[in-house]
């Protein structure tokens, strides 16, 4: 059977169809294991405005119970809560480290970054906790006392190029924190430096001074880039993965005294091939979100128009269900590019 999008596709705006990806996004991390009940979010700019706010998921919802209410409207420039993404809800709640996202979005354009992740991966923290000696060191060159990098080993992370990811040291940023948290302009700043130049493009991933998308965060975890809501997603999963694969792989090395054959830099690309993986990960979380918005309806219900963060509480508002149709929803994604930034 042939879909059109005007029989097929729910009619969103584009602010509602980037509330909806915050949303699904979230809940297939925390499906997936990288989000738990510790503090993490993930953004997307602004249709109605990317160069100056972007929307993140916040309040106080773990994860996993993300709704649309969650969803704030951050102005880039100073990390201000402006709004709820929706009419209808009131401001959600800033998180403590909102820097990380505003700081990348001021850092580069959104030809490059349009999607943030950062979360307390646990599968992530051991690299985060060594210093990256092998800064340099490509994947083909590595001996067993680089192996402490956190490298490419799998074709799901072919987007990290063939460097290491390299690691954000709160400490070295502000040597008198006490807190690994960043929740300030300086840590963000220096956090968004890890991610390269300003002026790199993506296709520079296999460059000494190249982009990076991954950045390790020391105890504390990591944050992923994309052009997309569902390709964040997918490098955020896929990292998880190689995490294992790298971990196992070293412990088998070590064994014989040989060195893993990482990916090498003819197979690493600059482009995700995530569609299916994000088909399948929204069929896993559908029934979540219908029980969800059938259990508490208020929480699914809004316009994309903007608006001053002031709960409508005469009804007056036309609003459209989000759950209702959440498998047409994912198939969004082909559009979503197109929808979001074309203005």
């Amino acid at each position: 059977m042939t879909l059109t999008a005007s029989q097929s596709l729910p009619k969103l705006t584009p602010r509602q169809l980037a509330v909806s990806q915050l949303v699904n996004a979230s809940r297939i991390l925390a499906y997936q294991g990288i989000a738990d009940d510790s503090p993490g979010h993930i953004s997307i700019r602004d249709p109605l405005s990317p160069n100056t706010t972007f929307l993140i998921t916040g309040g106080s919802s773990s994860a996993a119970h993300i709704t649309p209410a969650d969803i704030a409207v951050v102005r880039i420039n100073d990390s201000v809560v402006t709004s709820a993404a929706l009419s209808g809800y009131a401001p959600p709640l800033r998180p403590a480290e909102i820097f990380i996202h505003s700081s990348i979005y001021q850092r580069f354009p959104n030809t490059t970054v349009s999607s943030i992740a950062y979360y307390r991966a646990e599968q992530l923290l051991p690299w985060s906790l060594f210093p990256t000696n092998a800064t340099n060191i490509t994947s083909s060159a590595v001996t067993a006392a680089d192996l402490a990098g956190f490298y490419a080993a799998t074709s799901g992370t072919a987007f990290m190029g063939a460097y290491p990811a390299p690691v954000f040291n709160v400490f070295d940023a502000e040597p008198r924190t006490t807190s690994v948290a960043v929740d300030n302009t300086i840590k963000g700043y220096e956090l968004a430096q890890k991610f390269g130049p300003s002026d790199a493009a993506i296709h520079t991933v296999n460059e000494t001074d190249g982009f990076r998308p991954l950045v390790l965060m020391r105890n504390d975890g990591a944050t992923v880039v994309g052009t997309t809501v569902p390709e964040t997603v997918f490098r955020f999963i896929q990292a998880a993965k190689n995490a294992r694969v790298q971990y196992h792989s070293s412990f088998l090395a070590s064994a014989n005294g040989s060195v893993p054959q990482l990916l090498p830099l003819a197979a690493t690309k600059t482009g995700d091939d995530y569609l299916r993986s994000w088909l399948l990960w929204m069929s896993q979380i559908e029934p979540s979100i219908n029980a969800d918005s059938v259990r508490s309806p208020e929480l699914w219900k809004g316009n994309g128009d903007s608006n001053s963060g002031v709960s409508n509480t005469n009804g007056g508002v036309t609003r459209r269900p989000f759950a209702v149709s959440v498998s047409l929803l994912a198939i969004c994604v082909a559009f979503l590019p197109s929808l979001l930034f074309s203005m």
